[in-house]
């Protein structure tokens, strides 16, 4: 039979202790020695309202819809805000939300009226062990436990070990609800505010996490982008009744985290090794693409003003591996990397997109806000694929080995912005043929340090038609001239 101190610890919230066993002793003497002490305890709990003190404790998986009067111990793991509502009565009424597990399982819990108070008023928090007691029955997303004035929520001091049902990254479904997820944190992204409809002021941030199977996005709105600011890259980040989304403009799903979920650190090792992408099976319009190459070339940072009136910057990298080389754009924050790295030193790009160069149809990078970039410690091996002279078609960039036959002057021009600049030409020719080399700007004043048999390289240049309809490499300045 449950003893007195089981019993009061069920009603505790409504009744002091003294009074209480006071009750029982009164009970006990009226009933004349018909009872004892566990018996009449029942009977005043009875009395308060609460039938079914006696009732044994249960697990959270064998609660039925069918179940009736149940008594169990969970650890909370959300609260929801209570709300009111108008009964057909016209009576007022609140109600509230909690979602609570033990070891073998979750269930929702429904508070109403002076239960759902306690929520109102701060007593039940997150990661509370409670003693429940509530009638069972199947509710809109399954079966949950109702919790009226009847029933019974105490605090207690059990130890409870919450059901470890995270999903993997690749199981996730859009639409999927309730979701449990555990990642490392391979970026997150600023905060920013936006207006909704009504006026009020939101706040969204966004993080990327990856496990052993994938990664995923996962878009935390209004408070819970402070948890933005309490984390970075290689953290490991715990998701408690997260849901899943399709976005609208990228396709793929995304984990939302709103008021009803968790996120938090964890200390768990979860096994996550980036996938990267050889440079050469890199095409159009990819996403989410990570590299690792060497750098063969490093642009200058340019600013430019935004359609907002903003100021940007852009720069760009060139890098490549054992199967190609591709031209990398950073914008904004992402260009401070440019002064921080150096030519053949070797980097991972991660999350970036692909697109094609309209200018010259060649397949580029890019990385923004969302990606990452830093040196690595990895062992990258390159090697210059020239091309003969007698192969180069109009319309693709191309890497030369040749002897300067020719060499030009320097000549000085205006640009159509009004800047002047200065342009110079010479020929290369090697066992294939000969090709006409054009250099603008600070590329031109290479001519200086040649003379004629110096044997050069010349890194990505770009193949067109020029004078007298002949094909011609011009070198700008996304291309290398090396002197051997």
């Amino acid at each position: 039979m449950t003893d007195v101190e089981s019993i009061y610890k069920k009603l505790s919230h409504v009744i002091s202790k003294e009074d209480f066993l006071q009750r029982v002793q009164r009970k006990m003497e009226s009933m004349g020695g018909l009872c004892d002490e566990p018996m009449a305890a029942m009977l005043v709990a009875n009395e308060l309202g609460f039938s079914d003190v006696s009732r044994e404790n249960v697990k959270i998986k064998d609660i039925k819809a069918d179940s009736g009067p149940v008594n169990f111990i969970a650890r909370v793991l959300s609260v929801f805000d209570a709300k009111e509502f108008t009964r057909n009565d016209g009576t007022i009424g609140r109600v509230g939300n909690l979602i609570v597990g033990d070891e073998t399982g979750k269930i929702k819990l429904t508070l109403w009226d002076s239960m759902a108070d306690l929520i109102k008023v701060g007593k039940i928090k997150v990661g509370q062990t409670l003693q429940i007691s509530g009638y069972a029955k199947q509710g809109y997303s399954g079966v949950e436990v109702n919790v009226g004035n009847n029933g019974v929520i105490t605090e207690s001091e059990e130890e409870i070990d919450v059901v470890a049902s995270s999903q993997k990254i690749k199981d996730v479904k859009d639409g999927m609800g309730d979701l449990n997820l555990i990642g490392k944190v391979l970026e997150v992204s600023e905060i920013r505010t936006f207006q909704r409809k009504d006026g009020s002021t939101g706040k969204v941030g966004s993080l990327l996490l990856g496990d052993a199977t994938g990664t995923i996005r996962v878009t935390l709105w209004d408070e819970k982008t402070e948890f933005l600011n309490q984390i970075e890259y290689g953290d490991t980040v715990e998701l408690i009744n997260a849901y899943a989304r399709e976005n609208a403009f990228s396709q793929k799903v995304e984990l939302q985290v709103g008021s009803r979920s968790i996120i938090r650190k964890s200390e768990k090792e979860i096994e996550y090794k980036e996938k990267f992408t050889p440079i050469a099976d890199i095409s159009a319009d990819m996403n989410d693409v990570n590299v690792c190459g060497r750098v063969l070339d490093i642009g200058e940072i340019r600013t430019f003003e935004k359609r907002d009136g903003s100021t940007g910057r852009v720069g760009n990298l060139l890098i490549g591996d054992s199967t190609g080389k591709i031209r990398l754009t950073l914008w904004d924050e992402k260009t401070d990397f440019l002064d921080e790295i150096d030519f053949d030193e070797t980097i991972e790009v991660l999350h970036a997109y692909s697109r094609e160069n309209a200018f010259n149809q060649q397949v580029e990078l890019n990385l923004g806000s969302r990606g990452i970039i830093q040196k690595s410690e990895k062992e990258i091996e390159y090697r210059e694929k020239f091309t003969d002279i007698a192969d180069i078609v109009p319309g693709e960039s191309y890497s030369v080995q040749g002897k300067v036959s020719e060499i030009g002057e320097l000549r000085e021009f205006e640009r159509e912005d009004g800047t002047e600049s200065v342009v110079a030409n010479l020929q290369l020719e090697d066992e294939t043929g000969s090709i006409r080399i054009t250099l603008w700007g600070e590329q031109a004043y290479v001519i200086e340090d040649l003379d004629i048999d110096s044997e050069i390289q010349i890194i990505n240049a770009y193949a067109k038609y020029g004078l007298n309809e002949e094909i011609e490499l011009s070198v700008g300045n996304r291309s290398r001239v090396i002197i051997l």
